[in-house]
């Protein structure tokens, strides 16, 4: 049975330029010359956290024996936090899955790859530390000026709100998408107005 590959890509939601197929034709490309089963997992998310539904389908398969070897492009394409990349890599050394980021000396399977992992994970880490910073200077810089910080509020009646819901036949969820506010606001509005007759789907 050949060695099943996880290929993982992540691209921000900050940036809707970015393409994961950038990504995946590089990974690609690796596992087909290492004679490799490819799977790939992508995320349009950020990497703060592991709370993401590619990299929580992908550690199903790991956890079910599907994966024997997870690839990325870079270090911080999977992991932003040193906790969670030791939490996954000390489950991984358990299962016997290797890990390896291509554009970096980074391959579990050797002693100089772990170290650099180490190396590498604490830098990712730093740099987040510091990106954070700046935005909360920003922030209270904001603030001392008397601007207004967060998004615009939008401002929805009661009224329109209702007729959102009637227009898509009592669907919550589609009326809440083309306003552009969340379902329990939509419901909000529409309860303050007493609109007991619409139905929720």
């Amino acid at each position: 049975m050949p060695t099943q590959a996880a290929l993982y890509a992540r691209v921000s939601t900050r940036d809707k330029e970015q393409n994961p197929e950038t990504q995946l034709l590089v990974l690609r490309d690796w596992a087909e010359r290492q004679g490799l089963e490819p799977t790939e997992y992508v995320d349009h998310a950020s990497g703060k956290d592991l709370n993401r539904p590619a990299w929580q389908a992908l550690a199903r398969d790991w956890r079910n024996g599907k994966v024997d070897v997870v690839v990325v492009l870079r270090l911080d394409r999977a992991f932003r936090s040193i906790v969670d990349m030791h939490n996954c890599f000390d489950e991984w050394e358990g299962r016997g899955i290797r890990f390896a980021s291509i554009t970096q000396p980074i391959d579990t399977a050797t002693a100089t790859g772990k170290l650099m992992v180490n190396i590498l994970a604490a830098f990712a880490e730093f740099e987040r530390e510091i990106a954070s910073e700046r935005i909360r200077e920003g922030q209270a810089r904001a603030r001392k000026e008397g601007k207004k910080i967060g998004r615009a509020k939008i401002r929805l009646s009661s009224e329109r709100a209702a007729k959102a819901v009637e227009i898509h036949g009592g669907n919550w969820a589609d009326a809440a998408a083309k306003l552009k506010v969340s379902e329990s606001t939509l419901r909000r509005r529409v309860k303050n107005l007493g609109a007991k007759s619409i139905v929720a789907s």
